[in-house]
């Protein structure tokens, strides 16, 4: 296996692991997973300055897709969305509740995120993702 592939399905393997250790259900870790890495694969990676690779994408309003997903994802996983709401939240499109509860994760983070603008950028993946994964 090329060396991109062993890291995608690494990559898949470490977001699932990490989910059902913050107390994700398995299908749900697994679609948090999935939806992360088809985000990866789309748009490739970058290291955040604590070292955790993340999406090499900016999300704002407007934006669509399996990156969205991933990132709805992660805003459930830190209980910045309540988990019942899930499945109407995550729906691939970054829309004003989307944009609220990032910016409810990054007011609360500001000094990690660089502040609640509502953009998902390299500062605000780099915090959200381990911090969802527990």
């Amino acid at each position: 296996m090329s060396t991109p592939g062993r890291r995608a399905t690494g990559v898949a393997v470490l977001g699932v692991t990490l989910l059902m250790a913050a107390g994700l259900a398995a299908p749900r870790a697994a679609a948090q997973a999935g939806h992360l890495a088809a985000c990866e694969r789309q748009v490739g990676t970058r290291v955040a300055a604590n070292g955790w690779p993340v999406p090499a994408v900016d999300l704002a309003r407007g934006s669509r897709g399996d990156c969205v997903r991933a990132l709805q994802w992660a805003l459930v996983g830190t209980a910045f969305v309540d988990s019942a709401d899930a499945p109407t939240f995550i729906d691939g499109d970054f829309g004003p509740k989307t944009e609220a509860a990032v910016r409810r994760f990054q007011s609360t983070y500001p000094r990690e995120t660089g502040g609640p603008d509502g953009i998902v950028g390299l500062k605000t993946w780099g915090y959200l993702i381990p911090a969802a994964a527990g």
